[in-house]
């Protein structure tokens, strides 16, 4: 199986629309087996902004 979760600086992000990549995990029997760091090569609403707004004018 294969999980993809929003990550930032090291750590799961928490905001998916703003996340500049993606920790993709793959689990075999329980066990994470490999893992990989993707780029959204700025897609979504907001990738990659940080100003946890979206008032700022940027989205």
């Amino acid at each position: 199986m294969r999980v993809a979760v929003t990550y930032e600086n090291g750590q799961i992000f928490q905001h998916f629309g703003h996340c500049a990549q993606f920790a993709l995990y793959d689990i075999d029997n329980g066990e994470i087996v490999s893992r990989q760091v993707v780029g959204t090569d700025g897609t979504g609403h907001g990738s990659g902004h940080s100003c946890g707004s979206h008032s700022c004018g940027e989205h």
